[in-house]
């Protein structure tokens, strides 16, 4: 009886860690480069130096050919690279505290919405 008791106690928490683990889930991963820079200091470089502009439009088709690729797509194409920077500028400007890798997901969005 008490064997009993305690696989079924065993049972119990296992099942409550898998689904706590379901639940609170959150998708993690390293950004590397630009990507990890605030959205604010995006801002703020490329209206101190335009040459910042290349180091996040770099950052950022890669980020997109990585999707492509993955993906089997083509977004991205008929945009030429000052849209796609000016879209995620845009992004940033209205989401200072997140971190330019959620400006390009924001543009992977909006392509797969106009493809």
């Amino acid at each position: 009886m008490e064997k009993t008791m305690k696989i079924k106690t065993l049972l119990t928490a296992v099942a409550v860690l898998l689904v706590a683990g379901i639940t609170g889930c959150t998708s993690t991963y390293l950004i590397r480069g630009a990507g990890g820079t605030t959205c604010a200091t995006v801002v703020r470089n490329m209206n101190a130096n335009a040459e910042y502009r290349h180091v996040y439009n770099a950052w950022l088709s890669g980020y997109l050919t990585r999707y492509n690729f993955e993906h089997d797509r083509k977004l991205g194409s008929g945009f030429d690279d000052q849209a796609l920077i000016d879209t995620a500028l845009q992004y940033c400007g209205q989401n200072p505290l997140d971190n330019f890798d959620k400006a390009a997901e924001y543009i992977i969005q909006q392509l797969q919405a106009k493809s």
